[in-house]
């Protein structure tokens, strides 16, 4: 049977003649862990032999043997608990004379009644062996198999004188009942001298301590018979102890008895006497001497050297025997021990294996194959790439569950082809996977380089960019990291310092550059740096260097067409894409690019539905996940243009090719919102949690579905979740005013709308200029309008109207922001907040004049209120007042540094005196946030 270690999981095959029917204590080799072993109760009982009979027990002696006994240590079979108090010995005969060749054999005893047979150290020498399950002693096996014939009749002569020699048959035993059941364990016994109880496997079967031997092989005390066991005494079970107890002869002797006890059986049952003639026995005088060779010492001692000499031979027989057994048990001791031990396959690869699998139903090949080509895939250095790398990644550990090299590949393609679009149940089940790959493989430079790249998908957060820069310096310490591995690790630190210091992250870069001069990843990331840094044209000069060496490099395409759209340049982002159409005209990923330059940059959504609609004739030629993307853009413009059920249905055909498409989930959702449908929309809320690549603007949308399903207290949650996570979300902050007011809690939510007075009102959330999540510009605080006008308690309440036109200017509703704004002046005239806003709404319709006397006006009725400061030195500035512009933007930077709008201003007045001063503000306000593009259109203008 098969048996597992209960510690280290080590696996053993075992013989089940070796497990009695209450179990052994078995001792793993490889821990040293002690344990019971129980036999399988579903395995059947062997038939190939029936058990062996019991057999009576002879006597015990009550007198010591002479002192020449060579056989005398061993005793007198002790008692079972069953057995009877020993009857008185019979009458023996007188010594048997020279001619009896086998009187030195001693008398034969009667059998004395038992029910359970006591233990017999000899008793294999005997009869039938009993059959395995009825405890058979390996160490004995090598006798080999019973007689299946009856023994041959053994001749007797007489000891009458003239008496001729009879043959005398052995009586054969008793057939074993037929369902006879096995012969119950004996119990442990004591020593027959001193009735200590006989706790080693080897004292038991002598029936003496090991004290006691000694003191009778001296001659010092006479032997008395054991005492019988009480019934329900303890088992025997052979123990197996650890060989480092005692002493180094102890701990030898000691592990050679565990061995034989751990191989051992239950003992097995005594044989019976020797069957003799009838008249032979009667006539056998009585004896007390146990050896017929202290009788015949006197007269004759040649059946007794004999007989010595036979015993010698038969011990020193048995003891080369049970060596030779003992050292072949110790080899495959070793041998087990040496053998690997294979560990289980963790539990989060046995989850993900059984998904994976239904992608790849017809998987062909070998691991290394697999392996090899997501090498090749990663080298590549594309998105797409990347994509088939993770396939290809996933493929090789269904094949291989123990790669360790799969799985890094697989998180390594993940990380960087899906970036921070990664979702979060793929980021946690990523996570695990490499955790598991490190408890078999360790910490290597592989997999810590993985799941660095891992974490910097989430480096908007600085806990996992922190914990990146760590496990890039431990593989840059590693004894075993490869050149192209500590490039790598350059590679991650540059990325961790992107958000803070530009150049930290060149330094970086370029250390990495040296390990990897071909790592093609590197020069994208030094033009990151020079981005982060503010150097826009040097930015944009080593992304040219990159396409010049490789035009098919999409990845430095995309981010050189990005820095174009953010620094106000849509039209050099488009000749890019335009030169590669003329050099491939077939190729999607220029032409898709062209087609979302339309709407999203330049605004003009008619146009770009015309080009996404001209790129689906051919989509038999595309892959369908390209298609489905052409499709999502489509249901993008077409709401742009004001078409929502276009939208709609183009965005159900793309989750019709990829049924887990974010982004055409998130064109569905918006339908939903504004068609007010609140079960449609949480049927695709699913579909985009954790996936947009923004957790901010995820906690507003859903605050948005529960503002819709009437539960408002809730949507406040959300929105103050989103607030935390970006405090830049000024639509965040409207929406948690907007949740109070439906909750009927005015107080809350004048509150929290006056805190969003002291926001930036020139900027309502951060926008990217090109995304596959594209919003239109304040979709987030449209449909909400009117909640807040419900608090109004009187026609002449100034608040709600207020706050109502507040959000009416970022809902972009410029006119009716500005009646609202103009309700609250006829009750209150000198209302800063409602004065500035007016001025901002005159200024972005080009009313200069109407903006600085409003303005003026704000900032005489609120001085303490940066929006008033902000929008009377927006207008002066608009007018051409350089200086009192200054003047009132440093007076609103002083109330409110978070300003962006006047920081920015502040440094284009500047910087035709003070340049330098004016490139620093700038560069500080972009290092700040990397998503302020006034900011970075002024640094790019600065630049050229």
């Amino acid at each position: 049977m098969r048996i597992v270690c209960q510690k280290c999981a080590a696996a053993y095959a075992i013989d089940d003649r070796l497990i009695t029917a209450k179990g052994v204590r078995a001792q793993c080799p490889r821990c040293r862990n002690l344990q019971l072993v129980r036999r399988d109760p579903s395995a059947a009982p062997s038939q190939d032999a029936p058990a062996a009979p019991s057999r009576p027990a002879a006597p015990a002696s009550s007198a010591p043997p002479p002192a020449d006994d060579l056989f005398g240590d061993f005793g007198a079979p002790a008692p079972t608990p069953a057995q009877a108090p020993a009857a008185p010995a019979r009458p023996a005969k007188a010594a048997a004379p020279e001619a009896d060749l086998f009187g030195d054999f001693g008398a034969m005893p009667e059998p004395s009644p038992s029910s359970a047979p006591p233990v017999d150290p000899f008793a294999d020498l005997g009869g039938p062996a009993p059959a395995p399950s009825a405890g058979a002693d390996p160490l004995l096996d090598f006798l080999g198999p019973a007689p299946t014939s009856p023994p041959a009749p053994v001749a007797r002569i007489s000891s009458e004188p003239g008496a001729v020699p009879v043959s005398v048959a052995p009586p054969r035993p008793a057939a074993p009942p037929p369902a006879a059941a096995a012969a119950p364990k004996p119990a442990t016994m004591g020593c027959r001298t001193c009735n200590k109880p006989l706790v080693d496997p080897f004292d038991q079967a002598l029936g003496i301590c090991d004290a006691c031997r000694q003191r009778e092989s001296a001659g010092s005390a006479p032997k008395s018979a054991a005492p019988v066991a009480a019934p329900g005494s303890m088992d025997f079970l052979p123990p197996l102890t650890a060989p480092e107890e005692g002493g180094v002869d102890a701990s030898l002797g000691q592990s050679m008895r565990d061995d034989v006890s751990s191989m051992r059986g239950p003992p097995a049952p005594e044989l019976g006497a020797e069957p003799r003639s009838g008249k032979r026995a009667a006539a056998r005088p009585p004896s007390n001497v146990r050896s017929g060779s202290a009788q015949k010492q006197g007269s004759s001692g040649g059946g007794g050297r004999w007989g010595l000499v036979g015993g010698l031979v038969l011990v020193l027989g048995g003891a080369g025997v049970g060596g030779y057994f003992y050292l072949q048990h110790q080899e495959e001791a070793r041998q087990a021990a040496a053998t690997p031990v294979v560990a289980p396959i963790p539990e989060v690869i046995q989850t993900v294996l059984p998904r994976w699998k239904l992608k790849y139903l017809e998987l062909e090949g070998t691991s290394a194959q697999r392996l090899e080509d997501g090498r090749r895939q990663l080298a590549r250095e594309e998105r797409s790439a990347y994509t088939e790398a993770e396939e290809s990644f996933q493929q090789a550990l269904l094949l291989d569950p123990r790669s360790d090299e799969a799985i890094a590949g697989y998180v390594q393609s993940l990380a960087l082809g899906r970036g921070a679009g990664l979702d979060d149940g793929a980021f946690k089940e990523a996570s695990e996977l490499v955790e598991a790959a490190q408890s078999r493989a360790g910490r290597v430079p592989q997999l810590l380089l993985a799941e660095a790249n891992l974490l910097l998908t989430r480096s908007r957060q600085s806990a996992p960019r922190e914990r990146a820069r760590v496990l890039a310096e431990e593989s840059l310490a590693h004894a075993k990291a490869t050149d192209a591995q500590k490039a790598e690790a350059h590679l991650v630190m540059g990325r961790v310092y992107l958000s803070s210091s530009g150049g930290l992250a060149d330094q970086q870069f370029g250390m990495a550059q040296k390990l990897a001069p071909d790592l093609k990843r590197i020069q994208y990331y030094r033009a990151l740096a020079h981005e982060s840094a503010g150097e826009y044209k040097l930015a944009l000069e080593t992304l040219r260097k990159r396409l010049t060496a490789d035009p098919r490099d999409w990845d430095s395409l995309a981010a050189t067409s990005r820095i174009y759209q953010e620094v106000g340049e849509p039209q050099e982002a488009r000749k890019l894409y335009e030169a590669r159409v003329k050099a491939d005209p077939g190729e999607l990923r220029a032409l898709l690019p062209l087609a979302v330059l339309r709407y999203q940059a330049e605004g003009n959504a008619a146009a770009g539905v015309r080009e996404l609609r001209a790129l689906l004739k051919t989509r038999e030629r595309h892959d369908h996940r390209d298609v489905a993307q052409v499709l999502v853009h489509l249901a993008a413009a077409e709401r742009a243009a004001g078409n929502s059920d276009a939208g709609v249905k183009a965005a159900e055909e793309a989750l019709g090719l990829a049924k887990e498409l974010p982004e055409a989930h998130l064109q569905v959702f918006l339908v939903a919102l504004e068609q007010r449908d609140a079960a449609k929309a949480r049927k695709h809320l699913d579909g985009i949690k954790g996936r947009l690549e923004d957790r901010a603007l995820e906690a507003v949308l859903e605050g948005r579905l529960l503002l819709l399903e009437k539960k408002p207290l809730e949507s406040l949650e959300r929105f103050q979740t989103a607030t935390s996570l970006d405090a830049r979300r000024l639509d965040a902050q409207l929406l948690a005013g907007v949740a109070e007011a439906a909750a009927k809690r005015s107080t809350e939510a004048f509150r929290v709308l006056k805190q969003a007075l002291a926001a930036d009102p020139l900027r309502l959330e951060p926008r990217p200029v090109s995304t596959r999540f594209w919003l239109r510009p304040a979709e987030t605080v449209r449909g909400v309008e009117g909640t807040i006008l419900a608090l109004a308690q009187n026609p002449d309440d100034p608040g709600p109207s207020l706050y109502e036109g507040v959000l009416r200017f970022h809902q972009g509703d410029l006119d009716a922001a500005d009646r609202h704004l103009r309700d609250v002046l006829e009750s209150d005239a000198n209302n800063a907040d409602a004065l500035a806003y007016r001025s901002l709404i005159a200024s972005r319709k080009g009313n200069t004049t109407e903006a600085r006397a409003l303005s003026a006006r704000a900032v005489s009725a609120g001085r303490q209120h940066p929006v008033a400061h902000l929008a009377h030195g927006w207008a002066l500035a608009d007018g051409r007042q350089v200086e009192p512009a200054k003047r009132a933007l440093r007076d609103a930077l002083g109330l409110s540094p978070t300003l962006w709008s006047a920081r920015v201003r502040l440094a284009e007045l500047e910087s035709t005196q003070r340049r330098a001063e004016a490139r620093k503000e700038l560069v500080s306000v972009v290092g700040l946030d990397p998503e302020y593009l006034p900011a970075k259109r002024m640094l790019y203008l600065l630049d050229r």
